[in-house]
């Protein structure tokens, strides 16, 4: 099969429609030719562009800015909550207290009419005046604290939500740190040694061709399980890529995107790929020079081996790779997921 070379980038493709797609949508080509990617697919967080929502989903769950806007979003939402609880509150008890005012001035009304129809009551009415006057006096004075033991009691509300909140976090934490502890095993550590004989005894040409999500598998399955039936590393944030280890002291400690499980596993992982491949490549190639001229189909077939093959041995040598290791990374968090 005759590639097509993208005559700015030098990139080989299969095709004229995988090139038209190529010229439209990689931001490296782009870049080289001096254009942006135009594109409806826009990170909110960074205002990043890409070529179409899986990308800018993936991007996204990473997106530091974008992550920071969506918990900012979610704090005001949660502040505007309460505070329209409080406000309710407030207006309940204004109401209330408001309800009892009419209450006193209707009695004064009825006074009124008392003295109006019998004047012998107009001494004592004058009285109750005075009195009147000093128990408006005092009703200001009285909403004056209202006012107040409301502020204070809108603070101490607060107060308590947040303490209940930091409670429920603490003891939540306390019970994830547990998991993971029970999850990781304290006695078995990562040796390169045994890693490189591990591979070399275990690794085959199915596992080769299975490519990053299969070699995954391969170090879950031989390398990342223990005897005691635990974990050398486990996942507690899949949309991150956060991971989980115990140092050498038995401290919970972060591995980020598994860089230091991947450092480790980088060189013997990139020799044993490499003996695998140039024995195929051999094999390949040794049956090539056996066949005949006319035997043009076996050919072709063993052209699109070796691209696969090719392709595969990429894949795999990237696997720590950020920028190309998706579904090694993927497969990853979703097995050693806890």
């Amino acid at each position: 099969m005759d590639l097509i070379s993208c005559e700015f980038c030098n990139t080989n493709l299969k095709s004229k429609y995988n090139l038209k797609n190529h010229l439209s949508s990689n931001k490296k080509c782009l870049t080289l030719r001096g254009l942006k990617l135009e594109s409806e697919f826009l990170c909110k967080g960074c205002d990043s562009f890409f070529a179409n929502k899986k990308n800018m989903l993936i991007h996204m769950d990473i997106c530091k800015k974008y992550i920071k806007l969506k918990l900012e979003e979610e704090y005001d939402e949660k502040n505007k909550n309460i505070k329209e609880e409080y406000e309710s509150k407030i207006k309940s008890i204004k109401k209330e207290y408001n309800e009892k005012i009419i209450i006193k001035e209707k009695k004064i009304d009825n006074l009124q009419k008392l003295i109006d129809e019998n004047k012998d009551l107009l001494l004592r009415y004058t009285k109750l005046e005075v009195k009147h006057e000093e128990l408006e006096k005092q009703h200001e004075k009285t909403i004056a604290k209202l006012e107040m033991k409301i502020t204070q009691c809108d603070s101490f509300i607060q107060k308590l939500a947040l303490e209940g909140s930091n409670k429920v976090t603490s003891t939540t934490n306390n019970t994830v740190t547990n998991t993971i502890r029970n999850q990781l095993s304290p006695t078995y550590t990562l040796e390169n040694k045994q890693l490189e004989k591990t591979m070399r005894d275990n690794y085959t040409e199915h596992d080769f061709f299975g490519g990053q999500k299969r070699l995954a598998n391969f170090f879950f399955e031989k390398v990342i399980k223990t005897p005691d039936d635990k974990m050398l590393i486990c996942c507690t944030d899949m949309s991150r890529k956060k991971f989980k280890i115990l140092d050498l002291r038995g401290n919970l400690k972060e591995d980020i995107e598994a860089r230091q499980l991947c450092e480790k596993l980088k060189v013997p992982t990139q020799m044993i790929t490499k003996e695998i491949y140039d024995k195929v490549i051999d094999r390949i190639d040794t049956e090539c020079d056996r066949l005949s001229s006319d035997d043009r189909s076996r050919r072709e077939k063993l052209l699109d081996d070796t691209m696969k093959a090719q392709q595969v041995y990429i894949d795999n040598m990237n696997f720590d790779d950020l920028n190309y290791n998706q579904d090694f990374m993927h497969e990853l968090c979703v097995l050693l997921n806890v």
